[in-house]
C-alpha cells in the first residue's frame, strides 16, 4: 500500500518539522513572554496547574500520563474560553478546525491534520474525527452542532485512533463529558442577554436520591435570537436568527461496590435561519478553464460584506433529536467488564440557496434552491474487558457495533435551467473487535500496543425523479426515475504501537506509528447524474500512517505545562468533496498525501489566580501522487489519461489546512474584600490563510478575533455577574467559499462582535 521509498524522500525533505514556524510567530511569542514577565515578575508566585483526569485510553489516567496528543478542558476552561458550542472547540486545539457552513447552522465541517468532511449535511457524510457524547459515538454532523451546557470535561484526541476508538477516527477524536450525579448535591442556573436580541437561559440540579446508592440530575438549555447579524437587501431582513432547545436527565445507580450503571435521556430541538452564503463577484478568467483559474484577490461581495439576497423562505434549518444510552460496569476477580448501549433520532431539515441569490454575479437572483428532509436512526453497543497484570501490564478488549438506518430526500430548484430531486436510503452496519494493552518494563520505560479489526457493510438506494428534457438540464441521465442500488462492504486491521520514557514524575516523552481507517461510501447530491459515474461508483476507504513523537512536562513545580508533538502522516487515497459541471459535490479519492507538522499547548500559572495559555498548530500538506478527476460534466474517467484542462486537478493545499493557527490569553481573579472577587480575560486567535476547497480555488484569508470577558461575584462563585465579548475589534473574516460552474460564488462569513452579559448562580 505505502510506497516507502517516496516516503522517505519527502521525510528527507523535510528537514525537521519546525522550519515551518513564520517569523511573525516568533515575534509574537518572544513579545508576548517579555510582557508577561514584566507583569508578573514582582508578584509572589505560589500557584499550581490543576490535575485534569481523563479517559482518552478508556481508563481513569492524568493528562500528563497519556502518550498522545490529547487537550482537555474542565468546565472552568470551558467557560473562560467560551466553549458556547461544539463548533467552538476547534479554535482552542492545535490544528483542529470546526465552522459552520451550508446545510442548517446545527452542521458543522471538521478539518484535522489534513483530513476532513465538507459536506456535512447529508446522512452518507462521515466525519474523520470521531464526535463522542459520553462515549457514545455521534456519527451525523448535520446535527452536532450543539449547545455545550452541563458539561464536566472535553477531552480530544488528535491524531489516528485506530484501536480503542476506530470508527471514523482517522484524524482524531472529540469527547464530551456530561456530569453525571452522585452523593454531592448542586444546583446552578444563568440567564444571559446579548446583542442581536439575544436571550440565553441555563440550569441543572442533581444529587442523591438514596444517599449512597442512587442520584439524578436534571439540566436544560434555552437559547434564542431574534435578530440576525447578516443582512437581506431584497426581503429586507436580518438572517441569523435561531431558538435552541435541549434537555438531559440522568439516574446514576451506585449502592454496591462491584456495580455501577447510569441512564441518560436526552432531546433537542433547533430552529434557525439556515445557511445565508454571502455572493462574491466572479472569477476573472470567464473562458473554458474558468473553473480551475483562482479567483483575483481583490474579489468583493455583491453587496455588503454581510449582505445574503435569498428568497424569503429559501433558507432554513430546524433539526429534532433525542436519544438514550445505558452505560453499565461490573467489577469481578480482579477485571471491569463495561457495556455501553445507545440509541439516537435524528430528524432533520434545512434549505438555502447554493449561489447565496447572486447567480452570475446578478444580486437577487437566485442560482439553485436546495432543500432536505431527512430521518436517521443509529444503535450503538460496546463491550469493553479490562484488566491488570501485576503493576506491569494494563489490558483491554473489546468489541463494537453500529447500525445506522437513514432516509433523506433533497431538491434542487435553479428557475429557468431546471430542477432536480433525489431521495435516498442507506444502511450501514460496522463491527469491530480490539485490543490493546500496555507494559512497563521498567520503572521508565513502557510499551502500548492494540490492533483493531473494523468491518463497513453499506447498502444505498438512490432514485433520481426528475425527467430531463430540452427546459430541465439537471434531469436524470439517460431517463426518469433512474436508480442506484449499491452494497459494498470493506474491512481493515490497523494497528498501534507506542514507546513511552517517563523522564522523571513531571516529564513523559513518546514514539508512536499508528494507523487509521476510514470507509468507503456512496456519492449524493450529483445533480442529475444518477445514473453516470457518479452516484453508481463508489468511493474507496482512506487510510493513514501517523508517527509522532511527544514531550509532556510540569514545571517549576506544578506552575507550567508544555505538551508538544510532531506528527508525519502519510495518508492514501485520501477521500474529498469535488464539485462537478453539474455543480454537485461529490466525494472523490484524490490522491496519496502526506501531512506534517508541530502541534504545541502551554498552560502558567505564575501567581494565584493568573492563568495564561497559548496553543499552536503547524502543518504542511504534500502530495505523493494525485488522481484525475472528472470533467465539469462528470461523465467519466477521461481525465485520467489527459490531466489538461477541463478535467480538474487538485493542487498542493488541502481545503482548511492552514499553515499554521494559534490561540493566546489569559484569565485572572483577584479577590475583593468581603468575600468578593474581580475577574477578566482575553484571547486571540490568528489563523494563517487557506484555500477552502481541493481545487484550491477560493483562498480564505488570514483573521485574527479577540475574545474577553470581565465580571465581579462572590469568591466561592455562588453568584457571578458577567460580561462577555467575541470578536470584540468587530472584525470582518471569512472562514469559507464555495465555487461551481461560475453561477456561485459564495463566502461563509464569521459573526461580527457579538456581547451577553450574564447573571449565574451555583448552589
Amino acid at each position: 500500500m505505502i510506497d516507502w521509498p517516496e516516503r522517505i524522500v519527502y521525510l528527507r525533505r523535510r528537514d525537521l518539522l519546525l522550519r515551518g514556524t513564520s517569523l511573525m510567530s516568533q515575534r509574537l511569542t518572544a513579545a508576548v513572554s517579555a510582557a508577561l514577565v514584566v507583569m508578573t515578575g514582582s508578584l509572589p508566585a505560589h500557584a499550581a496547574i490543576d490535575e485534569i483526569t481523563v479517559t482518552a485510553q478508556r481508563r481513569e489516567q492524568s493528562l500528563q500520563a497519556v502518550p498522545l496528543a490529547v487537550s482537555a478542558f474542565d468546565i472552568s476552561q470551558i467557560e473562560t474560553r467560551q466553549i458556547d458550542t461544539v463548533k467552538d472547540i476547534g479554535q482552542n486545539i492545535p490544528n483542529l478546525q470546526t465552522y459552520t457552513v451550508t446545510a442548517g447552522a446545527q452542521a458543522i465541517q471538521v478539518h484535522s491534520r489534513g483530513a476532513s468532511v465538507q459536506n456535512p449535511g447529508f446522512n452518507l457524510s462521515e466525519s474523520p474525527v470521531g464526535i463522542y457524547l459520553d462515549d457514545v459515538y455521534f456519527g451525523r454532523l448535520a446535527s452536532v452542532n450543539l449547545d455545550i451546557s452541563d458539561v464536566e470535561r472535553i477531552e480530544v484526541l488528535r491524531g489516528p485512533q485506530g484501536t480503542l476508538y476506530g470508527r471514523n477516527t482517522i484524524a482524531g477524536a472529540v469527547k464530551i463529558i456530561t456530569r453525571t450525579p452522585g452523593d454531592e448535591s448542586w444546583a446552578n442556573g444563568s440567564i444571559g442577554i446579548g446583542n442581536y436580541e439575544t436571550t440565553k437561559i441555563a440550569g441543572s440540579f442533581g444529587g442523591p436520591i438514596e444517599a449512597g446508592a442512587l442520584a439524578g440530575s436534571i439540566s436544560a438549555i434555552y437559547d434564542k435570537r431574534d435578530e440576525g447579524w447578516q443582512n437581506n437587501p431584497v426581503t429586507g431582513g436580518d438572517p441569523g436568527e435561531y431558538e435552541n432547545k435541549a434537555a438531559r436527565a440522568k439516574l446514576h445507580w451506585y449502592g454496591t461496590k462491584d456495580f455501577d450503571a447510569v441512564l441518560t435521556a436526552w432531546v433537542a430541538d433547533v430552529e434557525n435561519d439556515g445557511y445565508n452564503g454571502v455572493p462574491y463577484a466572479p472569477f476573472a478568467n470567464a473562458g473554458p478553464n474558468a473553473d480551475y483559474d483562482p479567483a483575483p484577490a481583490d474579489s468583493a461581495p455583491l453587496g455588503g460584506f454581510y449582505d445574503n439576497f435569498d428568497p424569503e423562505g429559501a433558507n432554513y434549518g430546524t433539526s429534532d433529536q433525542a436519544g438514550v444510552n445505558l452505560a453499565l460496569s461490573f467489577q469481578f476477580g480482579g477485571l471491569t467488564l463495561k457495556s455501553i448501549t445507545s440509541y439516537t433520532n435524528i430528524d432533520d431539515q434545512f434549505g438555502f440557496d447554493l449561489a447565496g441569490g447572486g447567480s452570475f454575479a446578478v444580486p437577487g437572483a437566485t442560482g439553485l434552491l436546495i432543500s432536505s428532509d431527512s430521518d436517521l436512526d443509529q444503535f450503538s453497543q460496546e463491550f469493553q474487558l479490562l484488566g491488570t497484570v501485576g503493576e506491569q501490564f494494563d489490558w483491554q478488549l473489546g468489541l463494537y457495533y453500529l447500525d445506522e438506518d437513514g432516509s433523506q430526500t433533497f431538491a434542487g430548484d435553479a428557475g429557468a435551467v431546471g430542477n432536480f430531486a433525489e431521495q435516498i436510503e442507506s444502511d450501514t452496519s460496522s463491527y469491530a473487535a480490539f485490543a490493546e494493552g500496555t507494559w512497563r518494563f521498567t520503572d521508565a520505560w513502557s510499551v502500548t500496543g492494540g490492533l483493531r479489526w473494523t468491518q463497513d457493510d453499506k447498502d444505498y438506494q438512490g432514485a433520481c425523479l426528475s425527467t430531463p428534457s430540452f427546459l430541465n438540464l439537471l434531469g436524470c441521465v439517460p431517463a426518469s426515475g433512474a436508480t442506484v442500488d449499491l452494497d459494498e462492504d470493506w474491512d481493515e486491521l490497523t494497528g498501534k504501537i507506542s514507546l513511552n520514557y517517563q523522564i522523571d514524575d513531571n516529564q513523559l516523552t513518546y514514539l508512536s506509528f499508528a494507523q487509521g481507517y476510514q470507509s468507503g461510501g456512496f456519492r449524493t447530491l450529483c445533480f442529475g447524474n444518477m445514473t453516470a459515474t457518479c452516484a453508481a461508483t463508489p468511493f474507496d476507504p482512506q487510510t493513514v500512517d501517523s508517527i509522532e513523537a511527544g514531550w509532556k512536562a510540569d514545571l517549576f513545580d506544578d506552575r507550567l505545562r508544555l505538551n508538544a508533538a510532531v506528527f508525519y502522516a502519510m495518508y492514501d487515497d485520501i477521500q474529498q468533496v469535488v464539485a462537478n459541471g453539474f455543480g454537485g459535490f461529490p466525494i472523490d479519492n484524490i490522491g496519496d498525501v502526506d501531512v506534517y507538522g508541530l502541534e504545541l499547548e502551554v498552560v502558567w500559572a505564575p501567581i494565584d489566580g493568573l492563568n495564561v495559555y497559548a496553543n499552536l498548530g503547524i502543518q504542511e500538506s504534500d502530495f505523493g501522487s494525485v488522481d484525475q478527476l472528472s470533467p465539469p460534466g462528470g461523465l467519466g474517467d477521461s481525465c485520467v489519461d489527459d490531466p489538461t484542462p477541463p478535467c480538474a486537478t487538485p493542487t498542493d493545499e488541502l481545503p482548511s489546512n492552514p499553515k499554521w493557527q494559534g490561540k493566546l490569553g489569559f484569565d485572572y481573579s483577584i479577590p475583593l474584600e468581603n468575600s468578593l472577587a474581580f475577574f477578566y480575560g482575553l484571547d486571540i486567535f490568528h489563523s494563517d490563510d487557506y484555500y477552502s476547497e481541493a481545487r484550491n480555488l477560493i483562498e480564505i484569508d488570514s483573521y485574527t478575533r479577540l475574545n474577553g470577558f470581565i465580571g465581579f461575584g462572590a469568591d466561592d462563585q455562588r453568584w457571578q455577574v458577567v460580561l462577555t465579548g467575541k470578536n470584540i475589534t468587530d472584525e470582518e473574516d471569512n472562514v469559507s467559499g464555495i465555487f461551481a460552474n461560475n453561477f456561485t460564488n459564495i463566502r461563509t462569513p464569521l459573526p461580527p462582535a457579538e456581547y451577553m452579559l450574564s447573571f449565574k448562580v451555583n448552589y
